[in-house]
């Protein structure tokens, strides 16, 4: 029995711990101790989803990680609740963003450090890295900065991720630039402008990622002073960075970057003006 004076927030961690139970709205509702009305505000509210859409979306989420560690996917969807293994295939599908066995095959060369088949023809097919195309991030490019860059995420979180940056780039909020090698994304990074209203002039440097096969080979310099120079035409005249005291600083320092702040032991602060880069 669950206390009936329940934070909305605890209807989550109702959800959470029930996931391999098959229940309806009424069913979740009495547990909840609220009103199948009340409870679909409540949840709504805090996920922007339907009750049940959510619980089907966290149901193939936690199935996506029992799958990726080889579980055979009927029995994965029967304990989920799902009636038919076709019916767990198209809301796997839909929720994360690719099939369950292009989901396994991704995590099995995460997990090995291996390169995908794609990846790897087009690191042999790049003579010199200067070759290598730099260009605004488009929504078709979601697929492969799954594949390549933000691994850890399903495939679904960063098509949202990247539908969301395209749109901040249309309203001129931020300018996120991919490298693309051979149609395969192999880096990406993203400058953002200040929302302050005190600093209208700065932005700030992120989502600086190369995949490993195409690093140290001065790619991550190309990304970020192409970025300052479309820093420049949205308005910036700074641009900011912040890493830890982990040997990164070289990064900063190789980009035209000065320290201009630091927590000791901590945290560094990096500036660089974008109109050094202006050609």
């Amino acid at each position: 029995m669950f206390p009936e004076n329940m934070f909305p927030e605890n209807i989550l961690n109702i959800i959470e711990n029930h996931l391999k139970e098959n229940f309806t709205l009424e069913a979740l509702s009495q547990r909840c101790h609220y009103s199948p009305r009340r409870l679909s505000y409540y949840v709504h509210d805090l996920t922007g989803m339907p009750v049940m859409a959510y619980v089907r979306k966290r149901k193939c989420i936690h199935a996506a990680k029992e799958i990726a560690l080889g579980r055979r996917m009927y029995d994965t969807a029967m304990e989920y609740g799902f009636e038919t293994q076709a019916s767990f295939y198209k809301a796997f599908l839909q929720c994360i963003g690719c099939t369950p066995s292009e989901y396994r095959r991704h995590c099995r060369l995460r997990k090995h450090r291996k390169l995908h088949t794609k990846l790897l023809e087009a690191r042999e097919a790049q003579k010199n890295m200067n070759e290598i195309e730099i260009r605004k991030m488009k929504p078709e490019d979601a697929k492969s900065i799954w594949e390549n860059i933000f691994s850890y995420n399903t495939p679904e979180e960063v098509k949202q991720r990247v539908q969301n940056t395209v749109s901040k780039m249309e309203n001129g909020e931020c300018t996120a630039l991919v490298a693309s090698a051979d149609n395969q994304i192999v880096g990406t990074v993203m400058i953002e402008k200040s929302h302050f209203i005190l600093y209208p002039n700065r932005g700030s440097l992120a989502d600086v990622v190369v995949n490993p096969a195409f690093q140290r080979q001065g790619l991550v310099k190309r990304l970020c002073l192409e970025a300052f120079i479309y820093a420049r035409e949205m308005g910036c005249d700074y641009v900011i960075s912040s890493c830890r005291s982990n040997g990164t600083e070289h990064f900063h320092n190789a980009v035209g970057m000065e320290q201009c702040g630091r927590i000791p032991g901590g945290i560094s602060n990096s500036i660089s003006p974008t109109v050094n880069w202006e050609t």
